[in-house]
């Protein structure tokens, strides 16, 4: 069924409702929509549903996939993937949205064949829609070439989650518990988190110290994509569930994810991710979650000169490296600032460089509001 305009106004004043926590008044708005079975509608009363009762939802998204409701296998995919305590696997159901052409699964299903080093079946399932200029690009951007030609793949029963025990960390400074991990993400994710970025990146703001609100500034030059995460981000949501259960940090407490482009001349001048008490406009910032008390980078490209994260006062500097993975400690654990914790992004020299970043707070933020609209949490 095709999506009129009404439908829109109407869908997307449901999934604002749901931001906000406001399933019931989302229920009505889609009722309409719903009872004409507008398959958007449909999967959007799967979230509705989980947010009062989780196996009422799951219910329903299982009758939608015996109706052949567009999108409802990926959906169910997604939530069960996510949802390990379940106990329903994924992988048929991403198997079946992909076996119909769902984009989301086959970007979803390349990318964890692609985690696990399954190169063989992540070029399969690309190459099987070679026809779409997102798959192309994919397709340029990754090294292929030691894989002859595809195969056939009747089921997706060998996927598998990521392997984060096979990942070691280095600690560089234990005064604010800066910590390294190589190879966190890999190469198709580095792809997808910058091309996710470009349709939206802008220049970067800085928060005013005094007001609270975020303004342009000559501290920060580069520039900024902000994703805030809709159920097609699987592979986003997939770093982020990595992070949390690798680094042992609540999801919720998350500000939302960022990726950072800069070029030449381009840099973070050092400051301080906490909000100082001393600002009059901390209290301000402070209201959405309190302290930053950690901030997570990955490093999405190899920069050929330049771009350091700088630490000055620990006479630390670290190069960039790509898919790397940087931690630190911006406050002690009492939630305190800690004034070694100023960092710097130095001016890129040569290339440019691309970074993902992350801040944590001290208590869960308006983004848990995000995570429930998708049924994620």
């Amino acid at each position: 069924m095709p999506i009129f305009k009404e439908h829109n106004e109407q869908l997307n004043l449901a999934n604002t409702l749901l931001y906000k926590g406001k399933a019931l008044e989302a229920a009505a708005v889609l009722e309409p929509l719903v009872k004409q079975e507008v398959p958007d509608a449909l999967l959007m009363k799967v979230d509705v549903l989980i947010c009062n009762n989780p196996s009422v939802g799951l219910k329903f998204v299982f009758e939608l996939v015996e109706k052949g409701i567009a999108g409802a296998s990926y959906k169910a995919a997604f939530l069960l993937y996510f949802h390990p305590q379940v106990g329903v696997a994924f992988q048929p159901y991403l198997y079946d949205a992909y076996i119909k052409g769902d984009l989301n699964a086959v970007i979803a299903a390349a990318n964890l064949y692609y985690q696990q080093n399954d190169l063989v079946k992540a070029f399969t399932i690309l190459k099987r829609f070679d026809h779409l200029e997102s798959i192309i690009a994919i397709l340029d951007a990754l090294d292929f070439e030691s894989v002859s030609e595809p195969i056939e793949i009747y089921d997706f029963n060998d996927i598998k989650k990521a392997d984060l025990s096979a990942l070691s960390y280095q600690l560089i400074a234990p005064e604010i518990n800066l910590y390294t991990v190589d190879d966190f993400v890999n190469d198709f994710e580095c792809h997808w988190l910058k091309c996710h970025a470009e349709s939206s990146i802008k220049r970067s703001l800085v928060v005013d110290g005094h007001t609270g609100k975020n303004e342009v500034s000559q501290v920060r030059t580069g520039s900024v994509a902000q994703f805030v995460s809709t159920s097609s981000d699987w592979v986003l949501l997939n770093i982020e569930m990595k992070i949390s259960a690798y680094f042992n940090l609540p999801v919720e407490h998350g500000e939302l994810s960022n990726v950072l482009h800069y070029a030449p001349t381009e840099e973070y001048k050092a400051h301080y991710d906490f909000f100082h008490p001393k600002d009059s406009g901390s209290a301000v910032a402070l209201q959405d979650g309190g302290q930053r008390y950690k901030t997570v980078l990955i490093y999405l490209n190899k920069v050929k000169s330049g771009g350091e994260t700088n630490f000055p006062r620990l006479s630390k500097s670290i190069t960039p490296k790509y898919k790397q993975l940087i931690i630190f400690n911006n406050t002690d654990n009492n939630f305190a600032p800690l004034p070694l914790s100023l960092h710097q992004g130095m001016p890129v020299i040569e290339g440019e460089k691309w970074l993902f970043s992350k801040w944590i707070r001290e208590k869960p933020t308006s983004y848990k509001n995000v995570l429930n609209a998708i049924s994620f949490l």
